[in-house]
């Protein structure tokens, strides 16, 4: 099931750890919604023994963390709307999958609260981007005024093709390598969907984490430790896309990112996740600042 990891590309690396994420996803997924809890736990940590998944625990807390977490995660999950995931092996498969995030960014600090983001300096606002006309992807600014809801909801309704449901970014900042591949994928997506489909749009990128554990408050499969919270993951809203017809060009072009080891990609529903390879960040930072 598992396989070496020793002088292997880093592309390759990549896929054959998340070969070896979905065959422990498919061994949950045999147990059904009641597994057992130590089966569960059983299954991650003979998978963490092994070559291609072992690098897992050497991140913060390592295999006791993950083991623990994937037994929390998967005894607590209920379906819902909110939910990443489709059944509890599904949640503990994005969790595994966001760890591959964190092994890249492990020696990064979180964000913990936006004081925190205020006192980094290697962000850019994407709204004074957007006004510069450096965003080639839509978003939405979370608000909790009765006069921003009020219009999102007639957006919503009356024109809802115009951009998904959801409460847009809680934070505008960006590292500029995000800002440079986030563009880049939207350059990709608009010239291989279908004339009329509108921008890519990007429904998170820097979460805190205070913020995380609000959202998982309310019934999100909020994850922590997060890339979001070091600011190197975002989430692409793809089931939008289906309205165009544009939702196969999408995931297409964030497969050919995944195969070239360039981002870490996550199919988490409704939206898709991504995060950056730290040996793409120099490329991409500069196409971030223009």
């Amino acid at each position: 099931m598992f396989s070496s990891t020793s002088e292997v590309d880093p592309a390759e690396l990549l896929k054959r750890r998340r070969a070896s994420i979905d065959a422990v996803y498919e061994e949950l997924e045999a147990l059904g919604p009641d597994g057992d809890p130590a089966t569960v736990a059983a299954i991650v940590a003979d998978a963490l023994e092994h070559p291609t998944l072992g690098f897992l625990a050497t991140l913060r807390d390592g295999r006791e963390r993950l083991v623990a977490q994937s037994v929390e995660e998967y005894t607590r999950f209920v379906p819902s709307a909110s939910s990443n995931a489709s059944s509890a092996a599904g949640l503990v498969r994005i969790l595994l999958l966001q760890n591959v995030d964190l092994l890249w960014w492990d020696d990064v600090d979180d964000f913990e609260t936006l004081a925190d983001i205020d006192r980094c300096a290697d962000l850019v606002d994407l709204v004074a981007e957007r006004r510069k006309g450096r965003v080639a992807f839509s978003f939405g600014i979370a608000s909790d005024g009765l006069a921003r809801r009020g219009r999102d909801f007639l957006v919503q309704r009356v024109m809802p093709n115009r951009e998904p449901r959801g409460p847009g970014l809680s934070f505008t900042q960006i590292r500029p390598a995000m800002l440079g591949v986030l563009n880049e994928v939207a350059v990709a997506v608009a010239a291989a969907a279908p004339a009329g489909t509108p921008p890519i749009r990007v429904t998170s990128v820097i979460r805190t984490v205070a913020h995380q554990i609000h959202l998982k408050e309310l019934g999100f499969s909020a994850l922590l430790p997060s890339a979001h919270c070091r600011g190197w993951a975002a989430d692409i809203e793809v089931a939008w896309f289906e309205r165009f017809g544009a939702d196969d060009a999408l995931r297409e072009v964030l497969m050919g990112y995944l195969d070239r080891g360039v981002l870490n990609v996550i199919d988490e529903g409704r939206a898709w996740h991504v995060c950056l390879n730290p040996a793409e960040v120099e490329r991409y930072d500069a196409l971030g600042h223009g």
